[in-house]
């Protein structure tokens, strides 16, 4: 099927550049045909000149920004919160986006003594090991990074301290 889709690409882009080869040739032709240089000169500039400008109205009509509007951008910020901390990046964006910052909703320690910290988006993450000494509680302000090899870490704003954390959820 990838190779029905290429080769029927790659026939239109060929029909398209040989027709307008063909409607190009004539004016070309016309202007090689001239003997004397200085009105062949002429003659070229002339067409440089009309080609260069439907060049240029060509590309000022696709440089346009794209019309992005405020919910657009708003519900692919929550996209990337929602996605943060699962196991997988996939666009550029989510490389992009590599700090999450979150309320506490609820904070206990587990029978392992790890933290089951869940957020006030709905995430869930448990520690994986870090400062045995950082404490949390409803209301903290945290802030969790990505670190290398998809690890992220967990720390409470205005502290040092950072533990290693894993989405559960």
């Amino acid at each position: 099927m990838k190779y029905l889709k290429s080769l029927l690409i790659t026939t239109t882009l060929m029909a398209s550049f040989t027709s307008s080869a063909a409607a190009i040739a004539p004016e070309l032709l016309r202007c090689s045909k001239l003997t004397d240089n200085t009105l062949r000169l002429q003659c070229f500039d002339k067409y440089m000149q009309r080609v260069s400008s439907i060049a240029a109205n060509n590309t000022a009509k696709n440089k346009q920004p794209p019309k992005t509007s405020v919910k657009a951008e708003a519900k692919n910020e929550e996209k990337l919160i929602a996605s943060f901390g699962h196991a997988h990046r996939y666009s550029e964006q989510e490389r992009e986006f590599d700090q999450l910052t979150a309320v506490v909703k609820s904070a206990a320690r587990n029978l392992k003594k790890q933290w089951n910290i869940v957020l006030d988006n709905g995430q869930v993450w448990r520690e994986k090991g870090g400062d045995k000494r950082a404490k949390f509680a409803p209301g903290d302000t945290i802030i969790i990074t990505r670190g290398i090899m998809n690890s992220f870490q967990l720390k409470k704003q205005g502290t040092k301290r950072r533990i290693r954390v894993q989405r559960i959820q």
